[in-house]
Order: structure tokens, then C-alpha cells, then sequence
């Protein structure tokens, strides 16, 4: 929620004028910790009254950039929306803080940094009296960070409340007199009383009273340490539980001896209230466990490193009594690392840095090497400013660095993949289309020369050269056959989670274009899984990627979305701009690729999936967007392109969840290849009376390759009519249905093409049967052709397409 009261004192006041002396302590501590941190007052809009050096380290604000939260959020979180929702959920978890007491954990936020790039961060509050302590950490080492800051501590009891601005401590004093064994309480302050939930006369007529409010399971040690204190005259220092005022809590209790000249001894002393610091150490027991950490201290004046509990269970090595000499400690890391610890740790002993993050390998005990990140800092200094301790917390990476690795490796392996199937794909692409060119070519020669084979009956030279035509052609057709060994070869197709093939594929792009673009991926809860070969799913989403950060300028670099869509989400309605709709029967996938970038105009939209068109000029293949057509066609994907020029485009695609059914309906010799009906391999001339009373319309976008069809079809009987607009054809099927027996197409054309046709033409009424003629039958994938009743390869004989003429009529 938003504060509209100003705050009732400058903003800039210093801390030290503000709190007391425990709060000053609390500054020059926070002050020196490698964990960004900003407190601020509870009152009004949260004027800020310290940021750390660490926090303007990393994010760029100082104090004057946070003159309060409100302020602050403004920068912090750009989005109106989002602000609303942070600033709520801020003051929400304070408040819940003050009402329980309880330490919630960290909660996740996305703020911008000064430079005003956005920052995944934890974030969790602490309460002083009237302040919030706010730190700032990273999503790996939240809770070890918020641990390290409770482990770098002073060992007095100051430490103990250093986050508690009124220490909760009661001041007494006992007095031993000669000959007694226990001491008794000769003053005791108020706070104290309250503590134990005593009278004055309770804690003054009977030490005893006093100690009868410690924990039964602690009293017999407490009274042991205390009667050894007052017969060594030593000083005294314990912790217990005292059960008061209903509740059971820690104390502890600390006092110093004075001899007084007649004879008597006194102890003068403070009771303190640990029981949050009990807490603190039990959530840091906690997080060392989980984190596999130790806190460590390296005195400068002594050389040596002493190192936390936790160090036995993660180096293996019981902790020397006197500490590790720092030469020794050095000695035992990775001798690659150890050059760049060495002068790190020389910084720090040097006080050049305050704070420091290193990540090295160190050698324990059974001579393996593990990982550490270790978060040093400058604990101690002496009266010249000069840092006399170091501490920290280090923490056990290995596992995390062991997978970084396996992952990076997988990655490469990955791109190592994309990489050659995106040569391999450029190959077929130019192989494919110089294969189905010649072959367009060669079935105008071989239709043209069959027709006049009949027409030069008798005529011996003609007949020849006609010959030596045909034969030509058969060498020809062999020779283009050869260029099928260069086309995409059938990859293996399995299920596969489609969240982790967008994320694999962002990584892809290379972590220098996924922050100019600030590529995100977003993942409904519900999102199906895809039938698919991965690298064939990430060539798709690599081209569109690349596209889209390519459609900002460099000035305004557009910012680029991956996302997978809910199960259920239906794709739009209209033909797709590339691939192929899935059958109805068939579960399906989408997922998009949204930019905000220039957009693309209709002149680009209608040639953008065409081979050599590129608006990239010499940067550009144009194969790129032709790789994505047919990686679609081959898994009966499909593609629809929505761009607003000057505001972006979104590319939608669907995509099979389950591999294709078993189609139904053909004749019960369907099946050539997995498509059409088998059709005998006729060789010559048809008979002329074949196909006779039968009408036939053939659609080919090439003229001379549709009138050599036609011509063959009448010369076996047939009325042929040849058109190169499918969708004139399509126009002429649905006037009259009945006219045709049948149609022949071919299958990529400009507009509607040979499938769509075939399945317009299969719902007329009556259905008119689909033959497919093409050079490019090894497009039409893996999924059956239910929508044609044959399929012949192009260059065709007469013979063969009148054969398939006359089944698919029958």
C-alpha cells in the first residue's frame, strides 16, 4: 500500500544521531557485510535510513537514490501493476511480522537495478523496534546469505541483539561474603525482575528464589557453574532456560569479579534474553545443513584460520584446536585457483576491498577436490583502520558446479546438433528445390515426347530421335534421383516436455542476445508435450528467435517472448501461412514467439517462407524461414504469422502431442509408401480407350507441366482440363462436383496447396478423388496422405498416370 504522509524527520539524518548505541553497532556491522541490505522506518512512506556499501555495489542506488520505499519503488519496479503488488505484499509481510513474531521466508521480486536492468532477487525483512531491515540476495544463496550475516556476528552478547534495538537485559549484583559458598543478589533492576517474574524481596532474601526460575532439565548445571564461579572468583558466563511470565526462554548471564578491600566479593553483572538468537541459530544449524556450509575466521595477527562445526562434515578434516595456518590453508587450493585466491585474499587482508565473493576447488581430506563459494568480508579492524579478521561463510558447490557442467556439455552437444542440421537442411533445401525444378522440366520433355510417340507411328527417324529423347530423360530422371540422398532424412520422433525444449532453445541464442532482448520463457501450468525430434523443435524456435530480436533496430532493440500455451487452446481458424493444421483426431501443442520489433508488412508476409527472399539483404540466407516450412510439412505442424507493422508480430504454431493414427478409408490395397493407393509402373503409351467418358481436371502452378498432364489423359480417352490456379480449380470442383471423376494436383503451389485442394475435393458432394503428381513426394512427412487416393512421382509416364486414373474411378 502507498503512504501519503510525509515523514516526520529528514530523510537524511544520519543513523547514528537516530538509535542508540546498539543501533550505531548495527550500522558499522551491516555496513561492512558483503550482503546488499537497506533499512527503513515502518512509519509513514518507509523513509530509508541506511543502505550498505554492498547493496549500492550491486544494484547502483545509494542512500540518496532511497530516500524511502514508496520513492524508491518507482525505479525499482517500473510497472504500475507490479509496483501496486510489491508494495502491498511489502508491508503485508511486515505486518504480519509485527502481529506473530514470525520469520517468514524470503519472498522472490524482480527489481531494476539503477542501470535499470531487471534482478530476480529474494528478498527478506528483519524488524528493529521502528526499523525493517531489508536484504537483498541471490536466488541460490538466499537463505545461506541471511545465515552468513547471523555467523559474522561478534561473539559478545551485543551480537546476540544486534537486530533488536531494545536488548531486553536486566542489571544485577551479587555479593559473596566470606565463608559462604553462594553469592546473593545485593541489587537487581527492574528489567531483571520482570525477566524472572520476581519481587525485590524474592531475588534479595533467597538466591535460591531466583534460580528456582531456571528449567528444571538446566538447574543442577546452572547451579554447578555458578557455585565454581564464586569459588575461583572467576568471571561468569551461562546460558539457560527460565521458565517466567508463562512461557520458557533462553537467558544468558554474564558477570565480572571485584574484590572489595574488606573481604567480600562482588559480581557485577547482566541478564540478557537470547531466545531470538536461539532461534536465529537453530534457522543458521538449519541452513548450514541444507546448504552443506561453514563459517570460518582467519586472525591476521595470528596467521591462522579457524573454521565452524559444519567443517568436519564437508572437508572431512576434524578442526585444529589452535586453527589452520593460512600458508597451510592456501596450500590445499586448486593449484589452477590458486594465483587468483591468493591476490583475492591479499585484497582482503590489505583492506583494499571490504567484501569479496570467491569460487575455487580446494583438496580435502580423501584427496578429492570440491567446490566452494566463499563470502569473506573484513570482520575486525584495529586503531589505524587496518583490517586485524577476516570472516565468512563458505558453501559446498560441487553438485551445483558438477551439473553446470553436465549442462553446459549437453549444450554444446545441442548447438553441435542445431549446427549440423541446419547445414544439412540448407543442403536439402537447394537440393530439394533444384530436384523438383528438373523434374517439372523433364516431365514436360517425357509427356511431350510420349504424346508424339503415337503421332510418329511409321515414321522410322522420327521415332529415333524420339528415342534417343526418352532414353536421355531415363538418364536424366536417375541423375535427379541422386539428389534424394542430399534431402532431410527421417529423424526419430519422441514425446518431449515442451518447456524444457523452449528453455534448451533460448539457450541457445547466446546469453549476450538473451539479455539485449530480454528473452523470457513463459510456461502455462498445463502445457502439453510435443511429438517431436528435438533438433528438428529447436531449428523452428532458433530461425523464429533469431528473426525476432533481428526485427528491432540498434537503437531499439526488440525485446523477444517464448511461451508455451495452455492445454486446450485452440489455433486460429484461417489457413495457416506454412506447415500443415494437424488432423482433428490428432492432440496438439502451440506455442508462440512474440516479438516488438518493426513488424512485417503483407509483401513480406506473402513471400517470408519462400527459398532465397531475405530482408536481411547480405546478412541473410533467405533458407532460414524455407527450413521452418519444411521441418512443419515433415512433422504436419503449421505456422500463422499476426504482425502489426511498427508495434511486433507473434508467430503461433501447433504441433502434433502424439504421433499420427492409422488412417481409414482407402482402398484395401492403400499404402504405397504410407500415401496412396499401388499403382502399376506401366511403362509407354496408354490405350487410347482407357479413360474413356471419364473428366479429369489437372492443377499445376506450372503451365507447360500441367498441359503435358492433360494431354496424357486424353490421349488415354479422357476429357482433361489444365489449370495452374489452385484456387480456380477449386472454384470449378465446387460449381459442379459431379462433371469431374477425377483430380489431379500437384502439391506445392502459390495459395491454397495440392493437400488443402485434395481434402476441399474429398468434401463435395459427391467427393471427387485426389491423385497427387509431384517432385516432391518425400515433403509430404510421415503421417499417411489420407487426403489423395495415389501417388506418383514426377517425371510420370501415361501409362502409369492413366493406371492411377482408372483405379481411383473404379
Amino acid at each position: 500500500m502507498y503512504r501519503s504522509e510525509p515523514p516526520e524527520q529528514p530523510l537524511s539524518r544520519d543513523i547514528d544521531e537516530a538509535a542508540s548505541d546498539s543501533v550505531a553497532d548495527l550500522r558499522a556491522l551491516l555496513g561492512s557485510l558483503p550482503v546488499p541490505m537497506v533499512v527503513h522506518e515502518l512509519a509513514d512512506e518507509g523513509a530509508a535510513r541506511f543502505v550498505n556499501e554492498s547493496f549500492t555495489r550491486t544494484f547502483g542506488y545509494t542512500i540518496e537514490d532511497v530516500p524511502s520505499v514508496s520513492v524508491w519503488a518507482e525505479r525499482a519496479y517500473p510497472d504500475p501493476d507490479y509496483r501496486r503488488q510489491v508494495i502491498d505484499r511489502w508491508w503485508a509481510e511486515i505486518a504480519a511480522r509485527q502481529a506473530t513474531g514470525a520469520v517468514a521466508p524470503p519472498g522472490e521480486y524482480r527489481i531494476h537495478d539503477n542501470a535499470g536492468q531487471p534482478r530476480d532477487v529474494l528478498v527478506g525483512f528483519a524488524l528493529q523496534g521502528e526499523l525493517a531491515i531489508v536484504t537483498f540476495q541471490d536466488l541460490t544463496e538466499t537463505r545461506a546469505a541471511q545465515a552468513a550475516l547471523e555467523a559474522e556476528r561478534r561473539e559478545t552478547e551485543k551480537t546476540a541483539f544486534a537486530l533488536t534495538e531494545n536488548m531486553p537485559a536486566g542489571a544485577y549484583t551479587m555479593v559473596l561474603r566470606p565463608g559462604a559458598e553462594l553469592a546473593e543478589f545485593a541489587f537487581v533492576s527492574k528489567q531483571f525482575l520482570q525477566m524472572l517474574e520476581l519481587t525485590r524481596e524474592e531475588a534479595v532474601g533467597d538466591p535460591m528464589t531466583g534460580f528456582s526460575r531456571v528449567h528444571p532439565e538446566d538447574r543442577p548445571h546452572w547451579i554447578k557453574i555458578n557455585a565454581e564461579a564464586f569459588a575461583k572468583r572467576v568471571p561468569f558466563s551461562g546460558e539457560a532456560r527460565i521458565v517466567a511470565n508463562g512461557e520458557t526462554r533462553w537467558i544468558r548471564a554474564e558477570s565480572v569479579p571485584r574484590e572489595l578491600a574488606d573481604g567480600p566479593v562482588i559480581w557485577e553483572g547482566i541478564l540478557v534474553d537470547i531466545d531470538d538468537l536461539k532461534r536465529t541459530e537453530r534457522q543458521l544449524k538449519a541452513v548450514l545443513d541444507t546448504a552443506r556450509a561453514f563459517t570460518w575466521r582467519r586472525d591476521l595477527r595470528t596467521g591462522r584460520s579457524e573454521f565452524g562445526p559444519r567443517w568436519q562434515e564437508v572437508a572431512g578434516e576434524v578442526p585444529e584446536a589452535e586453527g589452520m595456518p593460512n600458508d597451510v590453508w592456501l596450500a590445499q587450493v586448486h593449484p589452477e585457483d590458486r594465483p587468483a585466491v591468493g591476490a583475492a585474499v591479499e585484497a582482503l587482508d590489505n583492506g583494499v576491498v571490504e567484501s569479496d565473493v570467491l569460487t575455487y576447488r580446494r583438496r580435502i581430506a580423501d584427496g578429492r577436490y570440491i567446490w566452494l563459494q566463499v563470502h569473506a568480508g573484513v570482520f575486525e579492524r584495529d586503531e589505524t583502520g587496518r583490517p586485524i579478521a577476516l570472516s565468512g561463510v563458505s558453501f559446498d558447490i560441487t553438485d551445483r558446479m558438477t551439473a553446470s557442467a553436465k549442462a553446459q556439455e549437453e549444450q554444446a552437444q545441442l548447438r553441435e546438433e542445431l549446427q549440423r542440421a541446419q547445414q544439412r537442411d540448407t543442403v536439402a533445401q537447394v537440393a530439394g528445390g533444384v530436384a523438383h525444378d528438373l523434374n517439372n522440366l523433364i516431365a514436360v520433355i517425357a509427356g511431350t515426347a510420349e504424346v508424339l510417340e503415337r503421332e510418329a507411328q511409321g515414321q522410322l527417324r522420327l521415332q529415333d530421335g524420339l528415342g534417343r529423347i526418352r532414353r536421355s530423360v531415363g538418364m536424366a530422371r536417375d541423375l535427379v534421383a541422386g539428389l534424394g540422398g542430399l534431402v532431410r532424412p527421417d529423424l526419430p520422433r519422441e514425446v518431449h516436455d515442451l518447456g524444457t525444449l523452449l528453455r534448451n532453445a533460448v539457450d541457445l541464442l547466446g546469453q549476450r542476445r538473451i539479455a539485449r532482448h530480454a528473452i523470457r520463457v513463459e510456461l502455462a501450468r498445463d502445457c502439453p508435450p510435443v511429438w517431436a525430434n528435438p533438433t528438428e523443435v529447436a531449428q523452428v524456435l532458433v530461425n523464429l528467435a533469431v528473426n525476432a530480436c533481428d526485427s528491432g533496430t540498434p537503437e531499439a532493440p526488440a525485446t523477444v517472448r517464448l511461451a508455451a500455451l495452455p492445454a486446450g487452446t485452440a489455433p486460429p481458424a484461417r489457413r495457416p501461412d506454412a506447415g500443415e493444421v494437424p488432423p482433428e483426431d490428432v492432440p496438439v501443442a502451440l506455442f508462440t514467439v512474440r516479438d516488438t520489433g518493426n513488424g512485417i508488412t503483407d509483401e513480406v508476409r506473402a513471400r517470408m517462407f519462400r527459398p532465397n527472399f531475405s530482408t536481411k539483404g547480405k546478412a541473410g540466407t533467405g533458407l532460414g524461414l524455407p527450413i521452418v516450412s519444411s521441418i512443419l510439412q515433415a512433422n504436419r505442424a503449421a505456422l500463422w504469422v499476426d504482425s502489426t507493422p511498427g508495434e511486433g508480430s507473434i508467430m503461433t504454431v501447433v504441433w502434433p502431442s502424439a504421433p499420427p493414427g492409422v488412417a481409414s478409408g482407402l482402398p484395401a490395397d492403400a499404402g504405397v509408401a504410407g500415401h496412396a493407393v499401388s499403382v502399376p509402373l506401366a511403362r509407354g503409351a496408354a490405350p487410347t480407350d482407357i479413360l474413356g467418358d471419364l473428366r479429369v481436371l489437372v492443377v499445376d502452378d506450372m503451365p507447360d507441366v500441367a498441359e503435358v498432364l492433360a494431354d496424357m489423359l486424353e490421349s488415354a480417352g479422357a476429357v482433361a482440363v489444365a489449370v495452374t490456379d489452385p484456387e480456380e480449380a477449386a472454384q470449378a470442383l465446387a460449381e459442379a462436383p459431379a462433371v469431374w471423376s477425377a483430380l489431379v494436383t500437384d502439391l506445392h503451389m502459390p495459395g491454397m496447396d495440392g493437400r488443402a485442394l485434395a481434402r476441399h475435393a474429398a468434401r463435395l458432394s459427391p467427393p471427387v478423388p485426389a491423385v497427387l503428381v509431384s517432385a516432391r513426394v518425400d515433403t509430404l512427412g510421415d503421417a499417411p496422405a489420407t487426403e489423395f487416393a495415389a501417388v506418383l512421382s514426377k517425371p510420370v509416364t501415361a501409362a502409369q498416370l492413366a493406371s492411377a486414373i482408372r483405379k481411383v474411378c473404379q
